[in-house]
């Protein structure tokens, strides 16, 4: 219904994080029923987060909830349809949301850069009166300077998650085999990865550098915890090994996604011969 789509605009302005993994499982509901225009039923995800950016359009404090509702979610899950709709990849299309996401991410940095660092500073304020002692702990004075760099990426991971995970429900809803364990990124995707590098090389583009790349490290990281699931899927069931590999993997994300990079050229599931790309 219109109606549910305009909420979940309204609830995508108040958690991007949520309203876009919301808006992926509701798109499901209409994209197989209307054949040609679940793009234009997703639409309506825009309508409220539209209206409120026109009434704060002056307000840059306010004005970032309805632009990061547009760019971060309703944009997102129009384009994902989109590609699905041409391309008939699901993988095709989760990638090209992801990018849209990442790109976003870099400009929304740049647009509202002095409100994210004032609300950072805000936050580090309260802190100090709450917890005096704690905050005058150097590890945490510290992580001020690096908080500030990965300000970008602290949003485009956490949307580029939402997405993934809308992505693998959306499949499941349609009865698609969608496992986790089965989840494979094309081998184009690390061209991307290669493409970012060169950004190392100007100091001025460091921080560009970092964000980018750790909101590109996202999707090969849900793949590299795919692998280990393979893996494991394929030993006797043990709930304690089980729960032990849990806490290891959550423990060792950065490894995670290095093992998803050289799953999507070496392809240690042999998903390729299979011919099951989720």
């Amino acid at each position: 219904m219109p109606f549910i789509a305009l909420l979940l605009g309204a609830l995508a302005t108040l958690n991007p994080f949520i309203g876009l993994l919301v808006m992926m499982i509701y798109s499901h509901s209409f994209f197989r029923l209307l054949t040609g225009k679940p793009v234009n039923r997703a639409l309506m995800f825009l309508v409220f987060p539209v209206i409120v950016a026109i009434f704060t359009f002056n307000n840059p404090s306010t004005l970032i909830y309805p632009v990061d509702a547009i760019f971060g979610a309703g944009l997102v899950v129009i384009l994902y349809l989109y590609a699905l709709i041409k391309r008939g990849n699901p993988v095709t299309a989760l990638i090209n949301a992801a990018l849209l996401i990442t790109v976003y991410g870099v400009i929304r940095y740049y647009l509202f850069g002095s409100f994210l660092l004032n609300t950072l500073e805000q936050s580090f304020a309260e802190m100090e009166k709450i917890m005096p002692q704690a905050m005058q702990n150097g590890n945490i004075t510290q992580m001020k300077p690096m908080l500030q760099i990965l300000l970008p990426a602290s949003w485009t991971v956490s949307q580029v998650l939402a997405l993934s995970a809308g992505h693998l429900i959306f499949l499941h809803l349609g009865g698609t085999h969608s496992e986790l364990r089965d989840f494979k990124l094309p081998a184009y995707y690390n061209l991307f990865i290669i493409a970012v590098l060169p950004l190392y090389f100007f100091p001025q583009l460091h921080n560009v550098f970092i964000n980018v790349l750790l909101a590109l490290c996202v999707l090969p990281m849900v793949e590299g915890i795919g692998v280990i699931i393979n893996l494991i899927s394929k030993r006797k069931p043990n709930i304690l090994i089980n729960i032990l590999v849990t806490i290891l993997v959550l423990l060792n994300l950065p490894i995670m996604a290095l093992i998803g990079f050289a799953d999507i050229w070496l392809d240690f599931r042999k998903l390729n011969i299979k011919g099951n790309l989720s």
